[in-house]
């Protein structure tokens, strides 16, 4: 990607052991970083450094099956994963040469499968980071 260049939202993705979610329509990373306060009786207000981080990759899709054959993963294969507790390798990339990679190990920590009158099934998957996030640039 060029300098300057706007990321496009339908091009950024994140996957799970080396697959993407079958009919995603969004995707989120989050990275939260603990601060230390620290007030003694020398300062006048409180000094915050910066401790430890944590973070979450959170997506959504449309529920169907996958196609016989297809590499992506579907709600079903998250479901099972998450109920047998399994560790997952996670990438958030458009995987764009040039352009970044964030990867880690994480849990999924909820699944919510969503069925109303009148609309398409929908899911919501969050995973928490388990361990470092990994800055890397597509080769």
């Amino acid at each position: 990607m060029s300098a300057g260049s706007i990321y496009k939202g339908k091009n950024v993705r994140f996957s799970f052991n080396g697959a993407t979610l079958y009919h995603a329509t969004s995707c989120k990373l989050s990275i939260s970083t603990k601060l230390e306060e620290i007030a003694t009786k020398d300062t006048d207000g409180t000094v915050s450094t910066p401790s430890n981080y944590a973070w979450s990759i959170s997506t959504e899709s449309l529920v169907a099956n996958k196609p016989l054959g297809s590499t992506q993963k579907d709600f079903m294969d998250i479901v099972a994963l998450q109920l047998a507790g399994t560790e997952i390798d996670i990438e958030f990339t458009d995987d764009v040469s040039g352009n970044f990679i964030l990867s880690g190990k994480a849990y999924i920590e909820s699944s919510d499968i969503t069925a109303e009158v009148g609309n398409s099934v929908t899911g919501s998957f969050s995973f928490k980071g388990n361990g470092n996030l990994t800055k890397t640039v597509v080769a």
